[in-house]
């Protein structure tokens, strides 16, 4: 088994000691099952005992009938004392928001390890029993720094060693780093894409992914009741990614009412397929009902739907490149949600990041091209809210130097680099 460095591997392994369940979330095939193993390989090789169960496995769910039927189970499998137990693919299980609360509550000394895909059914069945009970991690596909330190052969277990080594041999090796990126921005970060050899065998594998999105997420878990309209619009999305979404154009277009289009747009979200970015405003009650832009969470997956067989011969447009930006920021803080800046006149801002150290926003505007002209809506934004600081962010090219506007300072960053990382 060939294992990619993650850096939810090592914050899985730092709560291992912890009493709380690990609860590790995220889209199928993004390396869930993967990490875990790597995890109790690790504790078996130090003489541990584990105890593994999946309950994509029909025989493995007849231990789930209770919860002393399970325990039971592990005592026969591993004896009378601590056991670390890795439960994969728990969104399977009725009720198992409530059966995991029983287990927890019975304050035995195990250490529980649990994944699950969908996020919707986790949320409802499993997260909200589990209040006081869990620690939440996630596990997406590859951002571009665990990509970039993987095909680069880097090993470490911090991201900011991770990021910074990564970002030396980028900076100094121009054609390695145009065809990583290049790679990543085609094919994404899905774990067994990474590791294809070919072009080819990329391709299929994406093909693959998103048709068990479509038979297993779409008919098996969410049980969708208008299959093709929930398709077509996944279709739709992938063509207006990056742009703000019209409810009622959609609706319209895919012949359902808004009301299924809000639904199908939380299914999508919530079985990570999509990302919406929320508009930016210091009034909390515009933003609530204000309409979202929508991204994809992996740009491989975005090509398939798009119904574009991705190759590093085509050019990268504009917004699979925002898309890109969206999910190369979102490495910084995936708990703070980024946003987007628009006016009713139509100036807007590509996206909007909270400072963790000054509370003040900090703009983002995204080019597949470096230019030192950053138009009028960056600077609108700097007349009005009077940031710190903000970037530019381009595809390709050295770090430029900042800029000073008014009293704000204008990073010029290529898409290696991290805003606010020091390399």
């Amino acid at each position: 088994m060939t294992f990619i460095n993650r850096i939810v591997y090592y914050q899985l392994k730092q709560h291992l000691d912890k009493p709380e369940l690990s609860v590790i979330l995220g889209p199928r095939q993004s390396g869930k099952t993967t990490v875990i193993r790597k995890i109790q390989d690790d504790l078996e090789k130090e003489g541990l005992p584990t105890v593994s169960l999946n309950l994509d496995i029909i025989e493995d769910r007849v231990f789930f009938t209770s919860q002393h039927t399970l325990l039971d189970y592990i005592e026969k499998k591993a004896g009378k004392r601590k056991v670390y137990v890795f439960i994969d693919e728990i969104s399977r299980l009725v009720n198992a928001g409530l059966f995991l609360k029983g287990l927890y509550d019975l304050k035995r000394d195990h250490k529980f390890i649990i994944t699950g895909s969908g996020s919707l059914e986790l949320k409802a069945d499993i997260i909200e029993p589990l209040t006081g009970r869990k620690k939440v991690f996630y596990c997406f596909p590859l951002s571009f720094t665990e990509f970039a330190a993987y095909k680069l052969q880097i090993r470490t277990n911090v991201f900011d060693h991770m990021y910074s080594e990564a970002t030396r041999i980028l900076i100094t090796q121009t054609y390695v780093r145009k065809r990583l990126i290049q790679e990543y921005l085609h094919f994404g970060g899905y774990p067994r894409v990474a590791l294809a050899q070919t072009i080819e065998e990329k391709t299929d594998v994406l093909k693959e992914l998103y048709s068990s999105y479509i038979e297993k997420d779409i008919r098996q878990l969410l049980k969708v009741d208008r299959e093709q309209a929930f398709t077509n619009l996944i279709r739709v999305l992938a063509g207006q990614v990056g742009n703000i979404v019209n409810r009622a154009e959609l609706a319209s277009t895919l012949g359902v009412t808004q009301t299924t289009i809000e639904k199908y747009l939380y299914l999508l979200e919530k079985t990570f397929v999509i990302g919406l970015v929320r508009p930016f405003y210091t009034n909390v009650r515009k933003e609530l009902v204000k309409s979202p832009k929508v991204y994809f969470i992996d740009p491989g997956f975005l090509h398939i739907a798009q119904g574009i067989l991705p190759g590093l011969e085509k050019q990268i447009t504009g917004n699979v490149f925002e898309n890109a930006c969206w999910l190369r920021l979102t490495e910084l803080n995936p708990l703070q949600p980024l946003q987007f800046w628009r006016t009713k006149s139509g100036a807007e801002v590509d996206f909007v990041m909270i400072s963790q150290h000054t509370g003040k926003p900090m703009p983002v505007e995204t080019k597949l091209s470096l230019r030192k002209n950053m138009g009028k809506s960056l600077l609108s934004f700097i007349e009005k809210y009077q940031p710190d600081e903000g970037y530019l962010y381009y595809l390709e090219g050295d770090h430029e130097d900042d800029r000073q506007v008014k009293n704000s300072v204008i990073h010029f960053l290529p898409y290696h680099w991290l805003p606010g990382k020091i390399v």
